[in-house]
C-alpha cells in the first residue's frame, strides 16, 4: 500500500514538473511577442535611447532568446522573477506581500462551500423531487449562473440598506492601526498578537467577500453531490443495506457520502486553485488588495515580469491542488491507487 502511494506521488511529480516547464516556456514566449519594448515601458517615454539600451542589457534582453529563457528559468527555480517594470521592486517580494490576503479569502471561501454545499447536496438527494429538492436546485442554479461580482454588489447594497455599520471595504478597520506582518493572514496574526478587536474586525471584513466568492462553488458542488448521491442510491450495495434494515441515516452518512465524495473533492480542489487567480473581481469590489487584483493590475500596466510570475504562481497552485486531490482520492478509493500501480 505504501509503495502504491509513493509510486502515485512520483508519477504525478514528474508529470507536474513537465507541466511547469511547458507553462514557463509558454509564458516566456507570450511575454516576448507582446508589442512594445519592456525597457521603454519601464522607463517611460521621456527616457533616452542610451537609458533604454542600458536597461535592456541589465534585463538580459540583448541576449539570444534561448539564452534569455534559460536565464529566466534558472532564476525562477530559485524564486527570482526579476524586478517589476512599474515599481522597480522585486516581483517575488510584491507577490509575497499580496498573496496571503487572497489565500485567507480563498480558504474561508472553501470552508463556506464545504459547510453549505455538501449538506445541501445530501439533503436535496435525500428528499428528491420534493419542494426541498426544488428549492435546492433553484439555489444552486442561481449560484452557478450569476457572476461573483454581481453577488458582491448585491451584498454591498444589502449592507448599505440594512447593516450600515457593517464594513464592506478593505481587510480590517484602518483606525486600529494593525498590519499583518507575521503570516500575512489578518485573522491569524491578530490572534497571535492577542488583538481580539482586530480579529473580530477582520472576520467582519471577510464575511461578504467570502460569501460572494463562494456562491458559484456552492452551486457546482451542490449539484454534483446531489447527482452522485442519487446515482449511488440506485446501486445494489445500497439496496442490500436497506434490505438488511440498516437505518437510512447510517446509509447516507457512513456509506453513500463517502462513495459520492470523489467528484465533489475533485471540483473543490480545482475551485481552490482557480480562485487564487480568479478572485480579482470580488477583490476589486471590496478593495481587498490581494494577489488576484495584483495580477490584473500587472496585466493592465503591461508589467511583463509581474505577469509571468503571477501565471507561474497560479500554475503552481493548480499543480499542488491536483496532487493533493490525487492523494485524497487514492485514500478514499483504493481502486484508483491500484490502477496507477499497474
Amino acid at each position: 500500500m505504501t509503495l502504491g502511494y509513493v509510486e502515485l506521488c512520483a508519477r504525478r511529480l514528474v508529470g507536474f514538473a513537465l507541466v511547469l516547464l511547458v507553462l514557463s516556456l509558454m509564458t516566456f514566449v507570450l511575454a516576448r511577442v507582446v508589442p512594445g519594448d519592456p525597457a521603454r515601458m519601464a522607463l517611460g517615454p521621456s527616457a533616452t535611447p542610451e537609458q533604454v539600451a542600458a536597461l535592456q542589457v541589465e534585463m538580459g534582453f540583448d541576449k539570444p532568446l534561448p539564452e534569455q529563457y534559460l536565464l529566466y528559468l534558472g532564476n525562477a527555480v530559485k524564486g527570482d522573477f526579476g524586478k517589476s517594470l512599474v515599481t522597480g521592486r522585486p516581483v517575488t517580494e510584491e507577490i509575497m506581500s499580496f498573496l496571503p490576503a487572497t489565500l485567507e479569502l480563498v480558504i474561508v471561501t472553501i470552508c463556506i462551500i464545504i459547510c453549505v454545499a455538501i449538506p445541501l447536496g445530501v439533503i436535496t438527494a435525500r428528499y428528491r423531487n420534493s419542494w426541498i429538492d426544488s428549492l435546492g436546485r433553484v439555489f444552486s442554479l442561481t449560484g452557478v449562473t450569476m457572476p461573483s461580482f454581481l453577488f458582491a454588489i448585491l451584498l454591498q447594497m444589502l449592507a448599505a440598506t440594512y447593516f450600515p455599520q457593517w464594513p464592506i471595504l478593505g481587510r480590517v478597520d484602518h483606525t486600529l492601526g494593525f498590519q499583518a506582518s507575521i503570516t500575512g493572514f489578518m485573522t491569524l496574526d491578530a490572534l497571535l498578537c492577542l488583538r481580539f478587536d482586530v480579529f473580530f474586525s477582520a472576520v467582519q471584513h471577510l464575511v461578504f467577500p467570502a460569501i460572494a466568492l463562494s456562491m458559484s462553488g456552492i452551486g457546482q458542488i451542490t449539484r454534483i453531490t446531489r447527482s452522485a448521491m442519487i446515482e449511488h442510491q440506485r446501486r445494489d450495495h445500497t439496496l442490500t443495506l436497506r434490505s438488511f434494515g440498516v437505518p437510512q441515516r447510517v446509509i447516507t452518512f457512513r456509506y453513500l457520502l463517502k462513495l459520492s465524495s470523489i467528484a465533489p473533492i475533485t471540483i473543490l480542489g480545482l475551485e481552490f486553485a482557480a480562485l487564487i487567480g480568479n478572485a480579482f473581481v470580488v477583490e476589486m469590489v471590496f478593495s481587498w488588495g490581494g494577489f488576484a487584483s495584483y495580477g490584473l493590475e500587472a496585466i493592465l500596466q503591461k508589467d511583463l515580469n509581474a505577469v509571468m510570475a503571477v501565471v507561474m504562481v497560479a500554475g503552481i497552485f493548480f499543480i499542488v491542488a491536483n496532487l493533493v486531490i490525487d492523494i485524497i482520492l487514492a485514500l478514499l478509493d483504493p481502486r484508483l491507487r491500484f490502477k496507477e500501480a499497474k
